[in-house]
């Protein structure tokens, strides 16, 4: 249900809306699917134009108002394509009286940004999208007023067009074989990296020989995998981190000790009954962090990763990752998870505590490496960009390293 701006009265004193000059008119409703009678509505001729049949003449009123279909709803605001057909965008119909009426001007443009805020929510794009007739011809008699970028990357820019696919798990194969390739591969360069963040960037692909083209989906557009912006991975040597000897690593050795000491806990597999119990863990987790720091970038992007945990958790097996969690008085108290890059290096991809347990993050980690010995290096991605991060990442002292690519 959309907020109505046009008064009632109005609209019975005018002789403009469900009235047509002609039987083909651009502005004729279009049904969705789930609505009445999906499709364009049939006009038939009155006089000398052409109405919508549910339009009453005598009262001037609709027989459907109070199922009338989004379209009409919408009226005198339409979505449209531009006039070279290369963006999709939201305009006001000029021959409504009170789109040129200067004391709306105000409640009208209020009423746009409500419109847009709307129909830019990716679930009410996606309807849309997928009934693409709804989407009006230029109508020079429309002004325009914003460009509508989700639709327009859904309909216009749309890379299923051009031969693209959605990422799946069915996927992995395919892109552990590309990645292979890479001499000096990175935590971004990889299949689960990809995947569960997916939910965020969306991510498509096609094979072009033996190579594969990767976009992802992000607030900008479509941006080629290769081309996005990179931030320097932090990686480690596995034998340094897991036993963190000598005097640069005495307060790391100091929480862990402290921790053990001090706390009766389960070091545990990761097991898929958790999932539950781990999220709830991510929301308090996640919560405290905010509170901690006032970077609202951080705090979007810790919005943004709690999908990226959840497909982790539900796909584990498929995606090849381990993970490890602890359980303190019979209550998860913190996860992490893992994979392998190359035969040399582990990835530490997730990596949450419940802080208030001393210690217990320098604990997981230390434990956690200690079972990949066999991996020369530890890989613990890069900062994002995030100064806590990356004080963090530093007090372990990594050793130079390649670039990885970051999330849009």
């Amino acid at each position: 249900m959309l907020k109505q701006i046009i008064p009632s009265k109005i609209c019975l004193s005018c002789d403009v809306c469900c009235r047509f000059p002609d039987e083909d008119a651009g502005l004729a409703p279009v049904f969705l699917p789930h609505e009445i009678k999906p499709g364009r509505v049939k006009l038939k001729p009155c006089g000398d134009i052409y109405i919508c049949p549910f339009f009453k003449t005598k009262n001037k009123k609709c027989s459907i108002y109070s199922k009338r279909p989004l379209d009409c709803r919408l009226y005198p605001f339409a979505i449209m394509f531009d006039e070279k057909r290369e963006r999709i965008i939201l305009g006001i119909d000029k021959k409504c009286p009170v789109s040129v009426n200067p004391a709306y001007e105000d409640s009208i443009k209020n009423y746009f940004h409500y419109l847009v805020d709307l129909l830019e929510q990716k679930d009410f794009a996606s309807l849309i999208a997928k009934n693409p007739a709804f989407i009006g011809n230029f109508q020079e008699d429309v002004a325009q007023f914003s460009c509508l970028d989700t639709l327009t990357k859904l309909i216009v820019n749309n890379p299923e067009k051009n031969g693209f696919k959605e990422i799946s798990s069915e996927d992995k194969p395919e892109f552990d074989s590309f990645f292979e390739k890479i001499e000096a591969p990175d935590s971004g360069s990889n299949f689960v990296n990809l995947y569960i963040w997916k939910e965020k960037n969306p991510v498509w692909w096609k094979k072009t020989g033996d190579d594969l083209e990767i976009l992802l989906e992000t607030d900008f557009g479509y941006m080629d995998f290769n081309s996005l912006k990179k931030f320097p991975d932090y990686t480690y040597l596995t034998k340094a981190v897991s036993e963190l000897k000598g005097n640069k690593y005495k307060h790391k050795r100091a929480s862990c000790n402290y921790f053990a000491k001090n706390y009766k806990f389960q070091y545990l597999p990761y097991k898929q009954s958790m999932k539950n119990d781990c999220l709830k863990l991510f929301s308090k987790w996640s919560l405290g962090r905010k509170k901690a720091f006032s970077d609202l970038y951080y705090h979007k992007l810790l919005e943004d990763i709690f999908s990226g945990h959840k497909l982790a958790m539900e796909n584990f097996k498929e995606l090849c990752l381990t993970g490890r969690v602890i359980k303190i008085r019979g209550k998860i108290a913190a996860y992490t998870f893992g994979f392998e890059i190359t035969k040399d290096m582990f990835c530490v991809l997730l990596e949450v505590c419940n802080l208030k347990f001393k210690g217990i993050s320098e604990f997981i980690f230390r434990e956690f490496c200690r079972e990949m010995t066999r991996y020369k290096y530890i890989n613990t991605m890069d900062d994002s960009g995030l100064e806590n991060l990356r004080i963090s990442k530093l007090s372990y002292h990594p050793i130079p390293s390649i670039c990885g690519r970051s999330r849009s």
